[in-house]
């Protein structure tokens, strides 16, 4: 394997050089291996990874979005190369990557649907199979930490999420649309407050228009595997949006978490700023969720809400929530509800454990069903 150090091309991990420049030379020799020793590296330009390549940075380097550099659509710290083309087996290992929010220009632009702006996002993974990202730390987001679309065949494990400021739609990771067919473990929030939007986000549907998702896709997310989710303190944990296209075959288990709003958000986006249809226009409900289920999960809210920890307001087929537990012992809004089923269509909720009623009928979108019980088995059908 041919191997290429950052440094023999001249960059200088002294945080005030300008290292992009050598760092996509190192990138573009084609070594198969490029090494990024610790230092302090401050990129003024997108960083592109082309196929059949890893990057291995130590964990003493970090690798900053530049403060003073403009930015507009298309820039991000690093992505790959080839989003018209695809490309093939890429690896990240290591470092820490930072978006640098407290920058003078990275800020999120007033105008979310200028057609030019910046998406605020510091990873951008595009049209690819064969990924993987280990053993690295995304910091200081100005949106989304790591953002996917169509991507198939990959490996995301040891990442941990941590900011000294908060921001909105500060998403962990955040997957679009035409995902498929990948593993996903061992994903922490390292700083209180982290995620300040949704820790794991699999949004097959979204506002496209939108600066934070332009240049992503609606279409499915399938076959994907989630194990050992940690946070003390996030926005929410998951979220689940689909209102055409179809979300299944997921598999969580292992999570731990604490959230200011929910531990699993199915709203198809009503309750968000660009909602994406009007209720009157979809009477018989919008999502296609089937096939999911979560294995083992202890959620509670970090801070007094009216909000409950699951919202279902999605058509979901073998939807399923096994050993649930919500912690009452950290829970800061204990009158709040554990679940609120709406907005579905001849939908079956079974329960179990807690004083819940056993099985519930939704005959139609109009009909609500809440429940403050912690149940500890949740079915939906």
């Amino acid at each position: 394997m041919t191997t290429a150090n950052v440094r023999s091309f001249g960059a200088r991990g002294d945080g005030s050089a300008a290292d992009d420049a050598a760092i996509q030379k190192a990138l573009d020799s084609g070594a198969a291996r490029v090494e990024i020793p610790a230092g302090a590296y401050r990129i003024t330009r997108t960083l592109c990874v082309r196929s059949n390549t890893t990057i291995a940075a130590e964990p003493g380097a970090r690798v900053f979005v530049c403060g003073e550099t403009p930015h507009r659509r298309g820039d991000f710290l690093l992505t790959n190369a080839g989003h018209a083309e695809g490309d093939a087996n890429i690896t990240i290992r290591g470092g820490v990557w930072d978006g640098h929010n407290a920058g003078r220009l990275n800020v999120k632009p007033p105008d979310l649907f200028d057609p030019g702006a910046w998406s605020g996002a510091t990873l951008n993974f595009y049209n690819i199979r064969g990924l993987a990202l280990e053993d690295m730390i995304l910091d200081n987001a100005v949106t989304f930490n790591a953002r996917f679309g169509r991507i198939a065949g990959f490996l995301i494990r040891n990442i941990g999420f941590r900011s000294a400021e908060l921001r909105p739609n500060q998403d962990g990771l955040h997957f679009a649309g035409f995902v498929r067919n990948g593993v996903v473990e061992n994903v922490a929030a390292l700083t209180s407050g982290q995620t300040n939007d949704d820790l794991i986000a699999l949004n097959a549907d979204d506002s496209v228009v939108r600066l934070e998702n332009r240049d992503l896709d609606r279409g499915p997310i399938e076959n994907l595997a989630i194990r050992n989710v940690r946070a003390e303190n996030c926005y929410s944990a998951f979220r689940v949006l689909s209102v055409d296209a179809p979300i299944r075959g997921i598999r969580i288990s292992g999570v731990t978490a604490g959230c200011r709003h929910y531990a699993i958000n199915m709203d198809a986006a009503r309750h968000c700023a660009t909602p994406l249809f009007a209720d009157a226009e979809r009477p018989a409900g919008v999502g296609a969720v089937e096939d999911f289920a979560v294995d083992g999960m202890t959620v509670w809210h970090t801070e007094p809400s009216d909000l409950p920890l699951l919202r279902c307001e999605t058509n979901a087929k073998t939807f399923a929530v096994r050993y649930f537990r919500r912690d009452l012992d950290k829970d800061r809004a204990p009158g709040a509800p554990t679940l609120t089923a709406h907005c579905l269509s001849n939908a079956v909720l079974r329960l179990k454990g807690g004083g819940a009623p056993a099985e519930t009928r939704l005959k139609s979108p109009a009909d609500t069903f809440s429940c403050s019980s912690p149940f500890t088995d949740l079915a939906i059908n």
